[in-house]
């Protein structure tokens, strides 16, 4: 929101209307016709969805933005658990874990693979709450109703109602990568910013909100 403001302050006439939602019901979305000019996913998948469909321009994408995978729990229930492969996650905390859906949204993807790389996964799978998009995630960790959740570092940048517990190191899932790309009915307007949001102004804006470029 922040980036398209910016953009218009200098580009008047152009229309930027963001749409945020989970990158899986975004790509679908394209896939069943709804307009749009540009797409940016939370996991190359999607991107790759779109793409062997010829709905996303595969000479303009462009992996975007990086980003870090964190454990949190609620800040008026702070926990300590120890990333490694010794600790028992299953018996560190009482109640749920919130990430997003493991078979289909980027973080619960991601979410998977961590726990998977600690040996956690088979004995937590049962006490999993799968979301459609990170934030719903997020929201029931601050509400409480999740003892655990797995979100990215940018969205518990978001709130204090969080605490993080721990980052996961990069080795224990796929690098976290957001890829994006013009649809095959881009305007013109929309390859001008889709270039903005490539440039080290945007870049700026993005680093402000935790994320990090693809490639440093």
């Amino acid at each position: 929101t922040e980036l398209a403001k910016t953009y218009q302050q200098t580009h008047a006439t152009t229309q930027i209307k963001p749409v945020f939602a989970g990158s899986s019901t975004l790509a679908k979305q394209i896939e069943n016709g709804a307009p749009a000019d540009v797409f940016i996913s939370a996991d190359k998948d999607w991107a790759d969805y779109l793409q062997t469909r010829k709905l996303l321009e595969a000479k303009s994408r462009v992996d975007l933005l990086a980003n870090e995978l964190i454990l949190i729990a609620p800040a008026t229930q702070p926990l300590q658990i120890q990333l490694n492969k010794n600790t028992n996650l299953a018996s560190s905390f009482d109640g749920k874990l919130c990430t997003g859906e493991p078979a289909s949204v980027p973080i619960g993807k991601y979410a998977k693979q961590a726990l998977g790389y600690y040996g956690w996964w088979d004995a937590i799978q049962t006490r999993l709450v799968g979301t459609e998009d990170v934030r719903s995630a997020l929201a029931f960790v601050e509400r409480g109703e999740c003892a655990v959740g797995i979100v990215y570092k940018t969205d518990a940048l978001l709130t204090k109602k969080v605490t993080v517990i721990a980052a996961f190191p990069a080795e224990s899932h796929s690098p976290i990568v957001y890829p994006g790309g013009l649809t095959k009915n881009a305007s013109p307007d929309a390859r001008a910013f889709w270039q903005f949001l490539q440039s080290k102004a945007a870049l700026e804006i993005f680093s402000r909100y935790g994320f990090t470029a693809a490639h440093p």
